[in-house]
């Protein structure tokens, strides 16, 4: 029996120390997700234009001594500070160009107090940052250093050219140092109990540490299978999703400003190229959030993705009508009075550059239109698509619009309005969502993406984010 005891307790911290490697690599993966998403939000959102500006200006280093002296710099800077005190980070972060003169890895901007522009980086992931400058396929980076963990993606120009990088770091010791601390916690906690439960029930203990011993196994095995099904649904959903990137096929200016409540959304946007100078885009909330939601929304895309090779010709209204169709009998809804209402709530737009007509149509979803300086509200149908309340032939209105040059238009999801927060804790409501964009208007996209971002983020403060959140802002 002693020796049973003594093996229990050997293999309780044996088991401790597996678990604490386990969530030791799960805290650095959750890390570098944390830091893959301000470098990847931060290279879609900047211009790369400025950069190329900034580093024609100043073809030396020692030029600017202030961050305030050269307004280009100033909004880098600004967005770059943004980013890394909504991230929390300790690091800097840093937007870097290699200059091909001089082969050498050069600081364009930094979220530090001083301006660094022409000086030599050579800090944590230099290397790799070269190698990604210099390599012809510009893939994003995301390395575990020896003390860092490094994450590096494009900065593109308008003309989809990479003409920079985002690089984001952050040191491994803090982690390190709370996963040990809180092993040699936990270690001794089990010795102390371990020698309690022997000074009682001696006689019992090796049947309790088998059965804990079970459980603990049993709870790993669900916990692991949980996250990797989840984690693969999120590979399924960014595979059928289009990247911000494709909305630059036909628009110089834009913003896609998506933040999901679980690690998978319910919430999507959508692009399909039709010819050079027309296409259609989305923005969709389907029901529920987390993976019952990414399920749905897979589906929805999917089957978005063939209407826009089959149908691309019809109207808005005439898609969403066909797109209830397909959406009840992929769902089996048909003949159901309740118990059916998996859905989605949609605004759907077709944009012809060449003509600058834009037609509309919606499902309790509007489009915001800022035309000529005056924000418009286009409310689409009150009905979903998708679901058995109101049948499976239903009709969608087709609004048709002429717009200006200067004008840019709004799909969202009713997730950032629906936010709770602020000092008494009420939603935020449209009328906060429509006075950011009256403000901001005329500024950049990725301008307003900050604005509204920053704004969301205030409001929410530490309550938690109640629904998943997508919206898609062109400069038509």
């Amino acid at each position: 029996m002693l020796l049973l005891y003594a093996a229990s307790l050997i293999v309780g911290v044996a088991i401790l120390v597996q678990s604490h490697r386990g969530g030791k690599q799960a805290e650095q993966q959750r890390a570098m997700a944390r830091l893959a998403g301000v470098s990847g939000t931060l290279a879609a959102q900047l211009d790369g234009n400025r950069i190329n500006r900034l580093l024609d200006a100043y073809d030396s280093r020692g030029m600017l001594v202030k961050n305030t002296q050269d307004a280009w710099y100033y909004v880098l800077h600004g967005a770059l500070l943004r980013s890394r005190q909504a991230a929390g980070l300790e690091a800097p972060l840093a937007i870097l160009a290699f200059d091909t003169l001089k082969q050498e890895l050069q600081i364009v901007a930094t979220s530090a107090e001083r301006p660094a522009l022409r000086d030599a980086y050579t800090g944590p992931g230099a290397a790799q940052a070269q190698q990604f400058l210099r390599s012809p396929a510009h893939q994003p980076v995301r390395a575990a250093l020896t003390g860092n963990l490094v994450a590096i993606d494009p900065v593109v120009d308008r003309t989809g050219h990479v003409v920079g990088a985002v690089l984001a770091h952050a040191p491994l010791a803090p982690l390190e140092a709370a996963s040990h601390g809180g092993l040699l916690r936990e270690v001794a906690i089990v010795i102390l109990l371990f020698g309690v439960i022997g000074a009682l029930l001696f006689r019992r203990v090796g049947l309790l540490v088998r059965r804990e011993e079970q459980d603990h196994e049993q709870l790993q095995r669900r916990h692991a299978g949980v996250t990797d099904s989840i984690a693969y649904a999120g590979k399924i959903q960014s595979a059928l999703i289009p990247p911000a990137e494709r909305y630059r096929e036909q628009f110089d200016d834009f913003f896609v400003l998506n933040k999901p409540r679980d690690m998978v959304s319910g919430d999507f946007h959508w692009y399909h190229r039709i010819s050079a100078h027309e296409c259609l885009v989305a923005a969709a909330d389907c029901t529920g959030h987390g993976l019952p939601g990414a399920m749905i929304a897979a589906i929805a895309c999917s089957l978005l993705n063939d209407l826009g090779r089959e149908m691309a010709s019809h109207d808005p209204g005439e898609l969403l009508a066909e797109l209830n169709r397909r959406m009840i009998r992929t769902l089996h809804q048909e003949g159901h009075r309740s118990g059916a209402g998996d859905g989605m709530d949609i605004a759907l737009c077709r944009i012809n550059r060449h003509t600058r007509e834009l037609l509309f149509a919606g499902a309790f979803r509007p489009l915001y239109w800022m035309h000529q300086g005056t924000l418009r509200s286009i409310n689409g149908e009150r009905m979903p698509v998708g679901g058995s309340q109101h049948g499976l032939e239903r009709r969608f209105t087709t609004h048709r619009l002429t717009y200006a040059a200067g004008d840019s238009i709004y799909l969202f999801s009713d997730g950032y309005v629906d936010q709770f927060g602020g000092p008494q804790r009420r939603k935020f409501m449209a009328s906060r969502l429509n006075q950011i964009l009256a403000a901001n208007q005329g500024k950049p996209m990725a301008a307003q993406a900050e604005a509204l971002d920053q704004a969301f983020m205030e409001w929410k403060g530490t309550l938690p984010q109640v629904d998943d959140v997508c919206m898609l802002g062109i400069a038509v």
